[in-house]
């Protein structure tokens, strides 16, 4: 295991898999989000306008509808389908929600790759949230997902993501130009990926067993 590298994260116990936890972390948890969460996530955004502006375009610039309709991508079975996945990210101290942890461009054999997305509220970074969640989506992809590649897109400004992703054990492959439209202007992303064999000393690939190849052939077991 890196030395960086959070502790190993938890599956969810039979309870906890049947509230929707997907992962538990030492400080948070992954989930899918329920009904019930619209309100809270809602204000969640509301409040984190400003502070998503430079990094979420239509997530900080979206009115009362736009938010809306992106908290029903979160419910299942929309935000488990078409190659993403999407989960509320949660302190484990009161289980308040505190941002969104993602897994998109899922791809089969013999790719096995995918895109990591995820963002905090205003008001909860530089507590170690994120670290500990992206830990927790990593485990996740690598051990469940049985995933090879797992890259995330990053503002060059972003200097808060990029020490994540970088202590966390990601390499910069280079810099994908002009890759989302920001307030107008079309900005270049770096690249960052980490391995399946680079993940906790390589502990958690699975990249060589037989079901990997044959995941052409049998459809992906969903969590839950």
């Amino acid at each position: 295991m890196e030395a960086n590298a959070p502790p190993l994260t938890a599956k969810p116990s039979a309870q906890q898999h049947a509230d929707g936890v997907v992962r538990v972390g030492a400080r948070t948890l992954l989930r899918f989000a329920r009904q019930d969460d619209g309100p809270a996530f809602l204000d969640l955004l509301a409040r984190s306008r400003e502070h998503l502006t430079p990094w979420m375009p239509r997530t900080a610039r979206s009115g009362e509808r736009g938010t809306a309709n992106r908290f029903a991508r979160m419910l299942r079975p929309t935000s488990d389908s078409g190659g993403r996945l999407r989960l509320l990210v949660c302190a484990r101290d009161d289980q308040r929600i505190v941002g969104v942890a993602s897994l998109s461009a899922i791809a089969d054999w013999p790719n096995l790759d995918c895109h990591a997305g995820y963002w905090l509220g205003a008001g909860e970074t530089g507590k170690g949230l994120m670290r500990d969640a992206l830990a927790a989506l990593l485990d996740h992809a690598f051990e469940e997902r049985r995933l090879h590649r797992v890259a995330a897109n990053i503002l060059p400004a972003n200097r808060r993501s990029r020490a994540l992703v970088s202590a966390l054990g990601f390499t910069r492959e280079g810099v994908a130009r002009g890759l989302v439209e920001i307030d107008g202007t079309w900005r270049d992303h770096e690249v960052w990926s980490i391995l399946s064999t680079d993940w906790r000393g390589g502990a958690l690939d699975r990249t060589s067993e037989p079901e990997a190849r044959a995941r052409t052939r049998t459809p992906r077991s969903r969590a839950r």
